[in-house]
């Protein structure tokens, strides 16, 4: 059973992993390839092109969110880890094929976005997929350090998305990394997709996703149109979330490099301790959230980041305060929030809805604020606004604090919890959701 548990963290971890990694090096090299795919007058407007089509990705989010959940409610939670990363794989596989825009013209970017989108639907359900079989496997007294270990998968990478990138710029060099080295990098995110699905496929289904099914529940319309009100929760948790994490580990560098202080190339160098600290946060949250809550961590990480984002980034902007010191703090704050997160916005909702329930709102908010994030800073900064940056960022920070002190405990499901069945868990009635489900008290 170790043994089987140990596989589940590591199954879980990879399909994030790989997630993380496609879509960090996809914000990365945008600037390197937008010339070779995307039409334009100058290079601002390719980059922006680039951007845009990120946002397109996006965009299928909420799509995928429901379709992956109804697969993965359905048809099962192993089910849904399989299609999601092949579709992952598949994308990257074709983005790194993708013709120029020399041999194709306007075909290039339609490939592009054509890929984009298809990761998108899979990446739409592949966080609450995740995070539905992690909190129904793990054991009850580890639940949120194995969700931790498993959403670290996020920031392992955003990490290796940026040491991939150091290595072509290292090895290759700018120029060559822009005549078509950025192929490489995609080419790495497919074959990691590959050994994702291959470690999948030896994951057994969810025991409690099993019961749920034989025991026969209500219709899902009804179950998610009664638990609307955490609906509107967990979108409001995701908007800062999504926006630290692409404001403190994909986008950082870039702000960076628009200050005049550093170059971008420097700036991709020290964030690999920024990316470290996110990783040991989100690790040491799951322990923490283990012994005293997974709450306490949310609302910290959310108010901490909220507060601080401004004054830490605009003490960049204006050279009086280190990369070095600025970046690791941010993404401390987010991290704090990041592993813990997702397994509970998960416990908001009865095993039948429960991917479907975390997925659709989460894929909203990713696609409205997290899909647009590169494209808005982008915007801001060429327009003369670089210090609305790390505003913009502090005020979806601000909505997920909000929301993260509207969630008690009471709020939070038994694990085993499907509506028509008995909660197979055991715990106080005090401190959990009634099994009747209805919207926010």
């Amino acid at each position: 059973m170790a043994r089987v548990r140990r596989r589940v963290v590591v199954a879980s971890t990879a399909g994030i992993f790989v997630e993380s990694l496609d879509w960090t090096m996809y914000g990365l090299l945008a600037p390197y390839f937008a010339g070779q795919i995307f039409p334009g007058d100058d290079a601002v407007t390719k980059v922006l092109g680039a951007y845009a089509v990120f946002a397109a990705g996006f965009v299928a989010r909420p799509i995928g969110s429901f379709v992956m959940g109804r697969i993965t409610d359905t048809r099962g939670r192993r089910t849904g880890l399989l299609v999601s990363v092949t579709l992952i794989a598949v994308g990257a596989a074709v983005i790194a094929a993708a013709p120029t825009y020399a041999v194709a013209g306007p075909w290039a970017a339609v490939v592009v976005v054509a890929a984009r989108v298809l990761q998108g639907i899979a990446m739409g359900g592949e966080v609450a997929t995740a995070a539905t079989y992690v909190v129904e496997v793990a054991p009850a007294e580890r639940r949120h350090r194995y969700g931790a270990f498993a959403y670290s998968g996020d920031a392992l990478g955003t990490l290796g998305g940026t040491v991939v990138l150091a290595v072509l710029l290292g090895v290759l060099g700018p120029d060559a990394v822009r005549a078509g080295g950025w192929r490489i990098a995609f080419v790495v995110a497919a074959l990691c997709g590959l050994l994702a699905l291959w470690i999948r496929r030896g994951v057994p289904e969810s025991a409690v996703f099993e019961r749920a099914r034989a025991a026969g529940t209500e219709p899902a319309w009804p179950l998610l149109r009664a638990h609307a009100g955490r609906m509107v929760l967990t979108f409001m948790l995701t908007i800062g979330s999504t926006m630290g994490v692409y404001f403190g580990s994909v986008y950082l560098p870039e702000f960076a490099g628009h200050t005049g202080y550093y170059t971008e190339q420097q700036a991709t160098s020290q964030h690999t301790v920024a990316l470290v600290c996110l990783l040991l946060a989100m690790i040491a949250s799951g322990f923490l959230a283990d012994r005293f809550g997974p709450l306490p961590l949310i609302r910290a990480g959310f108010t901490a980041a909220a507060v601080l984002v401004v004054p830490l980034m605009l003490g960049v902007a204006a050279g009086v305060l280190p990369y070095a010191v600025a970046a690791p703090l941010f993404t401390t704050c987010v991290g704090l929030q990041l592993g813990v997160t997702p397994v509970a916005g998960a416990r908001l909702f009865p095993v039948p809805v429960r991917a479907v329930g975390l997925g659709v709102p989460a894929g909203a908010a990713i696609a409205l604020f997290g899909g647009t994030f590169l494209f808005v800073a982008e915007w801001l900064i060429s327009t003369g606004a670089l210090r609305l940056v790390p505003v913009y960022a502090a005020a979806g920070l601000a909505v997920s604090a909000v929301g993260s002190w509207l969630v008690s405990e009471r709020l939070l499901y038994p694990v085993d919890t499907a509506v028509g069945t008995r909660a197979a868990e055991p715990v106080d009635p005090a401190a959990v959701a009634p099994t009747r489900p209805g919207g926010l008290p």
